[in-house]
């Protein structure tokens, strides 16, 4: 599937270099591609996983006092460089330290 890396990163509003758009464009067409077979999978019967939130019903969002990093990473299980190391099928194996 072809796409226009270039229109849509401008409608994006994303400035791309052409080494940039040399490397995302058949990127993009792989993304674009892997969806389309999507279309294929029979979907009869299976319930939604989440209820979709209407805009309206959102809180207001308003600033407030938040968590240290410290007091963050004291009850993480994996830690590196400071953040929170985390596994799952999405990013791999679950590596035991």
């Amino acid at each position: 599937m072809k796409i226009d890396v270039k229109h849509t990163a401008e409608l994006s509003r994303i400035t791309l270099t052409p080494e940039e758009l040399e490397k995302f464009t058949p990127q993009m067409e792989t993304i674009l591609e892997s969806v389309t077979l999507l279309k294929d999978v029979n979907t009869d019967g299976v319930q939604p996983m989440k209820a979709h939130v209407k805009f309206d019903e959102l809180r207001e969002d308003v600033p407030q006092e938040s968590l240290t990093q410290e007091e963050v990473l004291r009850n993480a299980k994996h830690k590196e460089a400071g953040f929170v190391k985390v596994y799952g099928k999405v990013f791999g194996d679950i590596e035991e330290s």
